[in-house]
């Protein structure tokens, strides 16, 4: 063997030892971010669990004052967990997401009219001006930054099947004339769904629940069913999906792509190995470790309805809310003041004029209208709204396909608000209603949040017949 021989086989033995090295760190990193975020779950499970067992008590309580007390209690519980979640995320980038994912497996307003679309609709409509003036119905905004219709049949599949969120009355799809550019919106379901993304800490998070749910009381022994009635044990929600490893994901990618997709094979590799995709969080998993696994939460004090010495009524059911000091997340949006998937996006902007085109994707555009026939299948009545833009933005792609969804809402009778169109006003004039050419400022989307829910109103009562 030649001296040129035995330095490369000891140059490619150190490599060796260095890769495996490098993968031990790897692995030993990964498992201790997987740990830290297992510790995170179940210490934000314990509002949850006391707020069920008061659920259970009230319900076995014949007492009216106790019942009534015990459901105060269970909102109190709820408004707490819900700010122990906001504690622990609102750091985070785009803490809406969250929010928005929160609701759909917590369920804790149950809105019977939702919203849906893209940051638009995020930041531009707040359910808190709406429901001030349709105190009737219960708001909430489900818009999601970059949101294509492909993205919400994954949404819809999850929010209806896997969450059971409760059916409601009206969706209020906030469209745009660009809504099928998938070039321009690029959100996909699986962007959420990592361990340390919504969709992903939510599963984790039921998960834990229902591991440590109390065992439901026994039916009395003579009760019968009626007939073509279920009975709650034979009554369950399915379980959540079952979680895919790294190597499962990754088969699934070049079942779908092909070998060489390797950007695509690379992005599943990184988004589920929580210390790539969860690398901004490695300073707070370290500091969390080396302080003795020790989650510190701060609660501000919540603002409580008084109740002095007197009987408790149903009006006295009202949820905690809390009030926080002005946060903002690196992108401008102000963390502190979201409220029922609203987020305000307040950041400069001087106007001007532009043009920009799109393209639409015909494939998309027929899962929008599959959704809608989804969406009448399920009893749910459907009101388009595209949200005001800066009139300084010019496209005639936007008149093209504008005149598309006019073309479609007609023919389905679906009503539809159009701010840039015939409703177009003052509002869509004034560059300190924006933060850049489409989406409101926290100025902009209040004067039109409060604007949107007069001319809802009406709209609401005529497609539900009140």
């Amino acid at each position: 063997m030649t001296q040129n021989t035995k330095k490369l086989l000891g140059l490619f033995a150190s490599g060796l030892v260095v890769v495996a090295l490098a993968a031990g760190a790897v692995v030993g990193a990964n498992s201790m971010m997987k740990s830290f975020m297992a510790d995170e779950t179940k210490a934000l499970t314990a509002a949850a669990e006391a707020a069920e067992r008061i659920r259970l008590a009230a319900q076995q309580t014949e007492d009216e004052q106790e019942r009534l007390h015990l459901q105060l209690q269970e909102l109190t519980l709820k408004a707490e967990q819900m700010e122990q979640f906001y504690q622990k995320y609102k750091d985070r980038h785009c803490y809406h997401y969250f929010g928005q994912y929160y609701e759909i497996y917590e369920q804790v307003y149950c809105a019977d009219v939702i919203f849906l679309g893209t940051s638009h609709c995020a930041h531009g409509v707040n359910p808190r001006y709406i429901e001030e003036e349709i105190p009737e119905h219960s708001f909430f905004n489900f818009g999601l930054n970059g949101s294509v219709p492909s993205f919400y049949v994954d949404w819809y599949d999850i929010f209806k099947n896997e969450a059971q969120y409760p059916t409601p009355k009206v969706i209020v799809w906030c469209v745009d004339w660009f809504m099928c550019d998938t070039g321009w919106l690029w959100r996909r379901i699986t962007f959420d769904t990592p361990a340390d993304m919504p969709i992903g800490i939510m599963r984790a998070y039921e998960k834990e629940k229902k591991k440590n749910a109390p065992e439901p009381a026994a039916a009395p022994a003579d009760t019968e069913d009626k007939p073509g009635d279920a009975s709650e044990t034979e009554i369950a929600a399915p379980e959540a999906a079952k979680e895919k490893t790294v190597s499962e994901l990754l088969r699934d990618s070049v079942k779908e792509h092909g070998w060489y997709a390797l950007d695509e094979h690379l992005t599943v590799i990184l988004l589920n190995n929580p210390i790539f995709s969860s690398r901004d969080r490695i300073p707070e998993m370290l500091h969390y470790f080396l302080h003795g696994r020790s989650v510190q939460i701060e609660t501000p004090a919540p603002v409580t309805p008084k109740i002095e010495g007197r009987l408790l009524s149903e009006a006295d059911l009202v949820m905690p809310t809390y009030q926080h000091k002005t946060l903002r997340d690196y992108d401008g949006n102000i963390t502190s003041e979201y409220y029922k998937g609203y987020i305000p996006w307040d950041v400069p902007f001087g106007g001007g004029t532009t043009n920009v085109g799109c393209v639409h994707n015909r494939g998309e555009w027929r899962k929008f209208e599959k959704l809608l026939d989804q969406f009448e299948e399920d009893g749910i009545k459907v009101i388009f709204v595209e949200c005001p833009e800066y009139s300084g933005w010019k496209s005639t792609d936007r008149v093209t396909h504008n005149k598309e969804l006019a073309e479609l809402a007609e023919a389905r009778g679906i009503p539809f608000l159009n701010y840039n169109d015939e409703l177009a006003s003052s509002l869509n004039d004034d560059a300190k209603n924006y933060s850049d050419w489409g989406h409101m400022s926290k100025r902009g989307s209040t004067t039109f949040s409060k604007m949107l829910a007069k001319d809802l109103k009406p709209v609401l009562e005529e497609v539900l017949g009140d």
